[in-house]
């Protein structure tokens, strides 16, 4: 429900100044602490992208504390970051569906032969020093990207 101070603004304005304001009022317990922020950034990201799950967004009832609290119910432990922004999204937007693209930009030379050829702690005490054997250098594209579905 709009009210007259509403009209003129567009939703992706509104459902942003909504999830700020509730990002500052947020409650929640130690789960939903480590979550919060990421989430509400998400949530911008997500509103910015599409008119209607901003429209949606603002007009829900539920606030960003509530949004969290359903995502972390009965997670246990751990919830991978693609199932806490699905559950996000969903809570807003049933019908909606998120895909994560993860890119890694490879920035300057490779890693030098001293540098390649340090072992950690663990790995020394399973097995005896043993020479590493390194591929050698080639150029290569930059980039890596990896879509979860």
């Amino acid at each position: 429900m709009s009210n007259l101070f509403d009209i003129g603004k567009d939703y992706k304005s509104l459902a942003v100044e909504k999830i700020d304001r509730e990002l500052k009022e947020f409650e929640g317990d130690n789960y939903g602490k480590a979550v919060y922020t990421y989430v509400a950034n998400a949530l911008r990201e997500f509103c910015n992208q599409s008119d209607a799950f901003a429209s949606a967004l603002y007009k829900t009832k539920r606030s960003l504390s509530d949004c969290i609290r359903e995502i972390m119910k009965g997670c246990g432990k751990s919830i991978s970051d693609i199932e806490v922004y699905r559950r996000a999204a969903k809570l807003y937007f049933p019908n909606s569906e998120v895909e994560f693209i993860m890119k890694i930009s490879i920035v300057g030379d490779e890693p030098d032969e001293k540098y390649l050829s340090k072992e950690s702690k663990t790995e020394k005490e399973k097995k005896p020093s043993e020479a590493v054997k390194t591929p050698a250098k080639k150029k290569q594209d930059n980039v890596i990207q990896l879509s979860l579905f």
